[in-house]
């Protein structure tokens, strides 16, 4: 879906110690955030990229979504 134009390296999120969500996200580095949870919610896997969110029903469709977002909406167009 999204990967034609752009690279997108998920890695896990580091997140402090003892933090309640350490090791269940997911992100691509750099701005805006772009992010999902491994772990699914009642709804599905969350994903999010700056404002924009939504939910997955597997965790490869969450990536695909954040991926989309982040082609669409990037912080810097490319040049």
């Amino acid at each position: 879906m999204a990967t034609d134009r752009m690279t997108h390296d998920w890695q896990p999120l580091p997140a402090a110690d003892g933090c309640a969500t350490k090791g269940k996200w997911e992100h691509v580095p750099g701005k805006p955030a772009c992010l999902v949870r491994t772990e699914p919610t009642p709804q599905g896997f969350l994903w999010q990229h700056g404002k924009q969110y939504g939910f997955g029903k597997t965790l490869a469709e969450a990536k695909e979504w954040a991926e989309a977002a982040r082609e669409f909406w990037p912080r810097h167009l490319p040049g």
